[in-house]
């Protein structure tokens, strides 16, 4: 290609793209609400006409009213016809298609609305701007930006416990063994008004013809209540099964190919009566590798050379309640234990929900709660055999602060301590692998010090206490072949002691990274939703 047609080439293409009309014309730091005139509501139509005068609310159509909520900014460059429709990726920033360089080009975009109508064929609105732009929104996916836009003004602190108004986050207490027992599928089994039923099959939610009907109900139920039991999981198979298991709560929701998909590979195995492997070269879902490899196990004897073994859970002690993998930066999202070999004594399991203890404290001590929802805490993991040292940081309530949206906008904090928390959306505690607490920089006055100290001291007394509360504490006698799948940023996990025999007692797994969680739950919802 010469370069007089790769002149021509640029000059057409910077044509084009003034006339495509996306880049900003104004400065990102001029307030949304500045950026386009207002419209009004005309009486005898469905439809909100450029205006000089005031917003008027109407109340007969409350669609309309939830679409002005949003910024006209916002409505314009989520339009469509800003995306490419094969990869998603938006195609309205203009780049040099030689050399690659953005390219900073004022145009007299404008983004303020001409209306707002119903569309003909849907229940859809199309959207008009001013300079005859058009583009159309359905009423599901603005909601769903009204709530993140909404997300840190909750009006109260009860209304944190979940963020998506399509699905409830359930948190739970008093549960019993019996009830993680109850078929999922069924929905007349219900314990109370609290519980149903968490428990499916491995049959049908790997190799059932209505398996995606049963991962659905699985993922729903992992939301709801950060916890699920799978029964009749295999384990002389190296741990295939489980990696099928987490493929089914993991990544791309088409799992069509052998080669990419765990699911896709176990189920192809079982049809044809070929032995699966547990591990796939090209895998794009299925277990997320740590330092103890992609399946793993707590006998020590059974794991390849080279994994981790540096952790308590290769002994046979009991275990405080406490989530996985604290000293990673990004904690898996879910945590997959499968019981191979029980012990003859002890070693029973145990889990809470930290999302209710979490509210208690909210609701009961509120000082406590906003201790640890503002204090950042350090965890470690060192292995010397093998050469890592890990470390990771944060709160052990991770919770929506709604103070930083307004400092952010520059105004003065409007809540109080007890009201400065939004919705819990991850929890990361686990006391064996915390690191000593350093108090904040420049902190230097004693008693400033000494006051830190005593904060936190009391807040992990509360802590403490409601995790060794029966009321909170969930124990089960895993059998062999019954899976527990807890969500690690919510539910916490734990064992009991137990004797060491010549059958000892084996637990395997695996960990979902919380991305690739995300990514499945969200296919799920249709794009309206989050795993938090």
């Amino acid at each position: 290609m010469s370069i007089k047609t790769l002149q021509l080439l640029r000059i057409s293409w910077r044509k084009t793209s003034k006339s495509v009309g996306f880049s900003p014309s104004k400065s990102l730091s001029k307030k949304l609400g500045n950026l386009s005139r207002p419209c009004e509501y005309h009486q005898d139509s469905n439809i909100r006409h450029h205006s000089s005068s005031p917003i008027v609310p109407d109340l007969r159509d409350g669609d309309v009213d939830l679409i002005m909520q949003l910024p006209p900014r916002f409505l314009r460059l989520s339009s469509s016809g800003c995306y490419d429709h094969n990869t998603h990726q938006r195609i309205d920033i203009n780049v040099d298609p030689i050399d690659g360089r953005l390219v900073q080009q004022r145009t007299n975009v404008e983004y303020a609305i001409k209306s707002i109508s119903r569309n003909k064929h849907n229940d859809n609105y199309d959207v008009e701007f001013v300079d005859g732009y058009k583009s159309t929104v359905s009423m599901e996916w603005v909601q769903t930006q009204l709530d993140r836009l909404h997300i840190n003004e909750q009006r109260n602190a009860n209304d944190g416990i979940s963020i998506s108004q399509k699905m409830a986050r359930i948190p739970w207490s008093n549960m019993k063994e019996s009830e993680l027992r109850l078929d999922l599928t069924n929905a007349s089994s219900t314990v109370n008004e609290q519980n149903r039923g968490l428990a499916v099959s491995f049959r049908n939610i790997v190799l059932g013809s209505d398996h995606k009907q049963h991962s659905s109900h699985a993922l729903k139920t992992l939301y709801q209540y950060g916890i699920l039991l799978v029964t009749s999981t295999p384990t002389d198979d190296y741990g295939a099964g489980v990696a099928a298991l987490s493929s089914v709560l993991s990544g791309a929701a088409i799992k069509t190919s052998p080669e990419t998909s765990y699911l896709a590979h176990y189920r192809h195995c079982h049809e044809h009566e070929i032995t699966p492997s547990p591990i796939l070269p090209n895998a794009t879902d299925g277990p997320f590798r740590t330092l103890y490899g992609g399946i793993w196990s707590t006998h020590s004897t059974e794991m390849p050379e080279g994994v981790s073994v540096a952790d308590s859970a290769y002994g046979n002690e009991a275990l405080p309640l406490h989530t996985d993998m604290t000293y990673y930066r990004d904690p898996p999202g879910l945590q997959i234990l499968t019981m191979v070999s029980p012990a003859d004594v002890g070693g029973e399991s145990t889990f809470a929900d930290g999302l209710a203890i979490a509210e208690r404290m909210r609701k009961n001590h509120p000082d406590e709660f906003d201790v640890l929802c503002r204090t950042v805490r350090r965890y470690r993991s060192i292995d010397e055999s093998t050469g890592w040292h890990l470390e990771g940081s944060g709160p052990v309530f991770n919770a929506i602060d709604r103070w930083q949206n307004y400092r952010r906008n520059g105004v003065d904090n409007i809540f109080d301590r007890a009201n400065r928390w939004g919705a819990v959306v991850g929890i990361r505690h686990n006391d064996l692998d915390r690191l000593p607490d350093l108090p904040p920089l420049h902190a230097t006055e004693n008693d400033f010090v000494d006051g830190f100290y005593e904060e936190l001291e009391s807040a992990h007394s509360v802590l403490d206490n409601l995790l060794s509360s029966d009321e909170f504490r969930l124990v089960v006698a895993l059998q062999p072949g019954e899976t527990v799948v807890v969500s690690n940023h919510r539910c916490l996990h734990g064992r009991q002691s137990f004797l060491a025999t010549k059958s000892p007692r084996e637990v395997m797994g695996c960990y979902v990274s919380q991305d690739d969680l995300e990514s499945r739950f969200r296919w799920m919802m249709k794009g309206h939703g989050t795993f938090q």
